[in-house]
């Protein structure tokens, strides 16, 4: 089981002190989308934006998919 931040997990590009716990990177990437699409502050518009973007490619999401795998890998 890994903890992320909302912070973290949007690569200090906003985002909230809010912890996301799971056993794989994409239970903890699934809470914090619930987290991101229900919020409607500042903090979260950069995340939010992207994921309701229609120009936003399955391409972009692997891209962004893999960087996460990276930093999941590198905590302990």
């Amino acid at each position: 089981m890994k903890t992320f931040t909302c912070k973290e997990i949007m690569n200090t590009m906003g985002g909230c002190e809010m912890e996301f716990t799971g056993a794989t990177p994409m239970d903890v990437a699934s809470q914090c989308s619930k987290h991101v699409a229900s919020s409607t502050d500042e903090a979260h518009k950069s995340m939010r934006e992207m994921m309701l973007n229609p120009n936003h490619t399955q391409e972009d999401r692997e891209k962004w998919f893999a960087w996460f795998q990276g930093e999941w890998d590198k905590k302990k």
